[in-house]
Order: structure tokens, then C-alpha cells, then sequence
């Protein structure tokens, strides 16, 4: 049996932000529009030439905010470390940033995570 070919588009559009420089103190907004295994590229907005921007090699901390689907579901972001791999400048002055990366987490954007049960609540369960 085999399993019929899908068409898989990784083209998104997520708010995302960029943290980078020394101690992650320099923050960018941008949309992520694409996302593959390893792979995101982001759309920056074009930026006085006087902003810094990271660089290929640069090591950044980037969180993308994820969609809400369920009225019961709080809000996510995937946050991952990456590096920059490439940047393309466009027409209109904006910049594409490819960056690559290894390993992704989900993390609760509002409230904090969520809290953990408690192990002597005083309650005995037996079967």
C-alpha cells in the first residue's frame, strides 16, 4: 500500500521577533514567511541604515508567535536559537533573513508556563 503524494507548502505568514547582539539586547519584528525543517526564512521591514541588523553567522534568539485555533487554547510561540545564513535585500528596501537551526521548544507567551501538580496535595488514590 502505498501513500498517495501531498502537496506541503511551508509558506507562512507568523509575526515573529528577533533578539540579537550582546545579551539579546537588540529586537526586531518581522513576519516568518516560510518555515522548513531547520530552515526559517524571515521578512524584515526596511530600516534606517543606521539600525543594526545581525549578520551571517550572527547567533540570534527568535520567537515565533503561533496561531490560536481553540477559544480554551492560550497563546504559543516557538522560540528557537539559530544563525543567520543569508540575507537578501529587496526592492523596496526590506530584507529577506535565512536562518538555519537545530532543535525548536513551545513556550506560553502570556501567563508563564503553566503550573505543575502538586505531589502532596493530601489526597490518597487507590485502585
Amino acid at each position: 500500500m502505498s501513500v498517495p503524494a501531498r502537496g506541503f507548502s511551508a509558506r507562512v505568514q507568523l509575526p515573529c521577533r528577533v533578539f540579537c547582539g550582546p545579551d539579546s539586547i537588540l529586537e526586531l519584528s518581522g513576519v516568518a514567511v516560510s518555515i522548513d525543517t531547520g530552515t526559517l526564512v524571515l521578512a524584515l521591514p526596511a530600516r534606517d541604515s543606521s539600525q543594526s541588523m545581525p549578520q551571517p553567522g550572527d547567533k540570534v534568539r527568535l520567537e515565533l508567535s503561533l496561531p490560536v485555533t481553540e477559544s480554551t487554547a492560550g497563546a504559543k510561540c516557538l522560540e528557537l536559537r539559530a544563525r543567520v545564513s543569508n540575507i537578501m535585500e529587496q526592492h523596496d528596501g526590506s530584507r529577506q533573513v535565512t536562518f538555519t537551526f537545530r532543535k525548536a521548544s513551545f513556550k506560553d507567551l502570556v501567563g508563564g508556563p503553566l503550573p505543575k501538580a502538586s505531589k502532596s496535595d493530601g489526597k490518597v488514590w487507590r485502585m
